[in-house]
């Protein structure tokens, strides 16, 4: 009974009266005389009062010894209990417990994972509530699902949501799961209750992230976490998958698998496999990483079906390394572009001037050569007046080049704004007849480019040549390797200033004073590029179209328009996808080698072609439309960062939970639920102390037990005389004494 709790009140006024017990009995029971006045009354007195306070000290003694009997007992009987009484006595408690579902919790700790040791110890500590706490639970990948959830499950209730709940592949949240747990524990109900958080978790790098600031929990919220578990074996990543394609826009016949290890330091080797709906057969390479190595990059070749097979709309890479310590980093996939024609739209009047001198060419017929120097070219080129280019025609295209951009009109720049974020490669350059370009003003605006040009073009009588030594260029990176050969050949005689100021690494191509020949730039929000050349494809600005230069240059700029708005299609697990195919209603989940994957439900894609959820778990999806066909692969990869299984020191994990609120971990000598000055603290060391003490108790019971026995037979002052030899007996029982 709660309310008769060793230490109650209740509890505690009875065992007073029962220590009372006897000295009331005394009092009442008490013999009382009527004094009878004779005539030796006044010697007897005096000899009465002489042993009277003798027998008072003797009565004082035993009933001393008779109350201290009764107290010893009680305390040996309810020692054990004095902790159990402290807890009942307590008004309740709220436990939020706060489970590490995400990603870095599939790690395997030998014949179990992370998560599972995180419920047994989540399970422990419900289990240990009693009738009247309120407990939560909260997954720490969901955090936000349940900042208003009420703590009003009950044991049984939350052991069974524990036992329903299975690792994810979701980043793991903790800022938030700890916001959620405050918002929980100070509602009304938890009023005047012991609230703690259990945090369950190994927190690996990949569980506590960056160690973003925590939200402070408040006065009287604690924070118990349980121990990190011991790391078990090393862990290898595929840390990225590119499609590697050859100059002049040829098809993907190659990959570049990286490979990267997040813990252990020795020698490790691993197989790499290459696999995907549209390959004839798996591949397989061999990877070693020295001690000390962090990371080693692998080429693998393969080989694809035809497209008459129906592989073109399914293209894509998976590549996956063995077993090891975390299984959810082990593969990444990668969507590789159609194996079609690329088509680019030249927006530019066509000459018509007699003539077949190089002279007469308009600088989009310039472009239109280098794009398709021969037939069949891998790139077909298409002339677009720019009065007629339209929503229609920037659908058919990959890529847009701008000859005359002062032509565009307000409703133009918004279409081409539309066309770049969908993933297409909108290219700008000067108006080749105009040396004043006005249109500058709304390419800033439009695509919000951190870049300032000039008013006027500026001519240069000796020219200004490309430099030897050019950035890294990552648009121009198939013909890296040739740019020390080809650029230094190439002159300018007019040329349109740009200054990226801070935006350094939009410089793709440098004059060699330094100032921008070909800048790129990927705006806020979008999939495709933007890029600026800063002369005109005409022989009055540049030498180029009449250099080997021109044609790599073109070509590879419109190839890799594409394939990055392809890999634009590599979406972290997470995250809400936008499908720009048209058409897509669904998508769906498939393996690696393209059969149709169970128990992953298809994610509805609205008009706008934003994904209905999230993506919950990585892979190769099909976007599939109305009529059940597929337009293309979308592959979902996880975040290395927040699958990382690497230990992190649990001194630092302290210093950062400790901003939240008072910290321990779970089984410290220091543990917040066992820590002196707290309710549950005064509990455990009651009992603790509760239970060495009552064989103490005890003992003394029974020697005061026997002492009470020998004083009680002392004090009554009894003694038997022996019989006569007349056989008579006599007894005497005077308070004489001797």
């Amino acid at each position: 009974m709660p309310g008769l709790a060793f230490g109650s009140p209740m509890l505690a006024l009875a065992a007073c009266a029962a220590v009372l017990l006897p000295i009331l009995i005394h009092l009442l029971l008490r013999r009382r005389r009527l004094p009878v006045e004779w005539a030796a009354m006044e010697l007897l007195r005096e000899a009465l009062r002489r042993i009277e306070r003798r027998r008072r000290v003797e009565r004082l003694l035993l009933l001393a010894v008779r109350c201290a009997l009764i107290a010893a007992a009680g305390l040996a009987i309810a020692a054990p209990f004095i902790g159990e009484s402290a807890e009942g006595s307590r008004s309740g408690r709220t436990l939020v417990v706060v489970v590490d579902d995400s990603a870095a919790s599939n790690e395997s700790l030998g014949d179990r994972t992370a998560f599972a040791a995180s419920v047994d110890s989540a399970r422990a500590s419900v289990e240990s509530l009693r009738d009247g706490d309120r407990v939560a639970v909260v997954a720490a990948s969901r955090a936000s699902s349940v900042a208003r959830e009420a703590a009003s499950l009950d044991r049984a209730g939350a052991l069974r949501m524990l036992s329903s709940m299975s690792p994810t592949e979701l980043p793991c949240d903790l800022p938030g799961a700890l916001a959620a747990a405050a918002a929980i524990a100070s509602q009304p109900e938890s009023e005047g209750h012991v609230r703690e958080v259990l945090l369950a978790s190994a927190f690996r790098a990949g569980s506590v992230g960056a160690m973003a600031p925590l939200p402070t929990l408040g006065d009287g919220l604690r924070i118990r976490a349980t121990a990190p578990p011991e790391a078990i074996g090393p862990n290898l990543r595929v840390a990225s998958v590119e499609p590697e394609r050859i100059a002049g826009g040829g098809s993907v016949s190659s990959v570049q698998v990286r490979v990267a290890r997040d813990r252990g330091d020795s020698l490790v080797r691993t197989a790499v496999r290459a696999h995907g709906p549209s390959l004839t057969a798996p591949v397989e390479r061999t990877v070693e990483l020295q001690p000390g190595e962090r990371e080693r990059t692998v080429s693998i070749a393969f080989t694809e079906r035809s497209a008459a097979q129906g592989a073109q709309s399914r293209r894509a890479v998976t590549a996956t390394v063995g077993a090891d310590a975390q299984p959810v980093d082990d593969s990444r996939g990668v969507a590789l572009a159609a194996d079609a024609r690329i088509r680019a739209v030249i927006v530019d009047r066509r000459s018509f001037d007699a003539g077949s001198g190089i002279d007469r060419l308009s600088p989009g017929e310039w472009i239109a050569r280098a794009l398709a120097p021969s037939d069949p070219a891998p790139i077909e080129a298409v002339f677009v007046d720019p009065a007629a280019f339209d929503a229609r025609t920037a659908a058919a295209a990959d890529a847009v080049i701008v000859v005359q951009p002062q032509q565009l009109t307000e409703p133009q720049w918004s279409l081409l704004s539309s066309f770049v974020t969908q993933g297409g490669l909108a290219a700008f350059m000067p108006a080749a007849r105009e040396r004043a370009q006005p249109w500058t003003a709304a390419f800033v605006r439009t695509f919000g480019a951190p870049w300032t040009f000039s008013l006027e073009a500026v001519d240069s009588d000796a020219g200004v040549a490309l430099a030897e030594e050019q950035p890294s260029a990552a648009m121009l990176g198939a013909v890296s390797g040739e740019l020390r050969q080809l650029a230094p050949s190439v002159e300018a005689f007019r040329v349109l200033r740009v200054d990226a100021g801070a935006d350094r690494g939009a410089t793709e191509l440098a004059f060699r004073d330094g100032t921008p020949f070909l800048l790129a730039l990927r705006p806020a929000g979008a999939r495709g590029t933007v890029c600026v050349l800063s002369v005109a494809m005409d022989l009055a600005w540049t030498t180029l179209p009449l250099k080997p230069f021109m044609v790599p240059l073109w070509q590879e700029l419109v190839a890799e328009g594409r394939r990055r708005a392809t890999a634009a299609e590599q979406v972290p697990v997470g995250s809400v996808p936008v499908v720009d195919r048209a058409g897509v209603v669904e998508l769906r989940a498939i393996a690696a080698d393209g059969s149709p994957l169970d128990g992953v439900r298809p994610i509805a894609v609205g008009a706008g072609g934003r994904a209905g959820a999230a993506i919950e778990r990585s892979g190769l999806y099909q976007m599939v439309d109305s009529a059940g066909a597929v337009q293309g692969v979308l592959a979902a990869w996880v975040d290395p960062a927040s699958a990382s299984v690497e230990p992190i020191e649990p001194d630092r994990i302290r210093g950062w939970m400790s901003a939240a609120g008072p910290f321990a971990w779970d089984g410290d000598a220091g543990a917040v639920t066992d820590a002196p000055g707290t309710e549950a603290g005064a509990a455990s060391v009651a009992s603790t102390v509760g239970v060495s003490l009552a064989p103490w108790f005890l003992g003394a019971a029974l020697l005061l037990a026997l002492l009470e026995s020998v004083l009680a037979r002392r004090f009554s002052h009894a003694f038997r005389v022996s019989t006569a030899r007349g056989g008579g007996a006599v007894r005497l029982a005077t308070g004489a004494g001797r």
